[in-house]
């Protein structure tokens, strides 16, 4: 019974030093997924306006962002963060069917830090 008592303490230490890293890392991973969502939605919405030949909007807010026609209010994807992230500032950007976009900046937040997806005049999409 002693030898169960110990081994069951040793278990509850390392689960102890072990949980800090294991929450900072699915932190980290959280964050750079959804970094890695909002480009690859970016350069869709660039893709979907130049096939569709029509002029989209991509409305972020600080919990989430949308993808929509202006002219016609159809809405096309809408993502919410959840959990613990944020962009820095609502924000709008316009994608033309000639394949060029408004330019802006996309700072998304959480406990791990903060990366940057800038959209380019041209359309493109980089993230740092």
């Amino acid at each position: 019974m002693v030898e169960m008592m110990v081994v069951i303490g040793i278990v509850g230490i390392i689960a102890t030093i072990s949980a800090p890293p294991i929450f900072r890392y699915v932190q980290s991973n959280r964050l750079q997924t959804n970094t890695d969502r909002l480009a690859a939605d970016l350069q869709y919405a660039r893709t979907l306006s130049i096939a569709s030949s029509s002029i989209l909007r991509f409305t972020a807010t600080p919990v989430g962002y949308k993808l929509e026609n202006p002219n016609t209010g159809a809405l096309i994807r809408e993502t919410d963060f959840g959990h613990d992230l944020e962009l820095d500032m609502a924000q709008t950007a316009d994608f033309y069917p000639w394949g060029m976009a408004d330019a802006s900046v996309f700072n998304i937040t959480n406990a791990a830090g903060t990366n940057q997806v800038t959209l380019l005049p041209t359309g493109l999409v980089e993230v740092h």
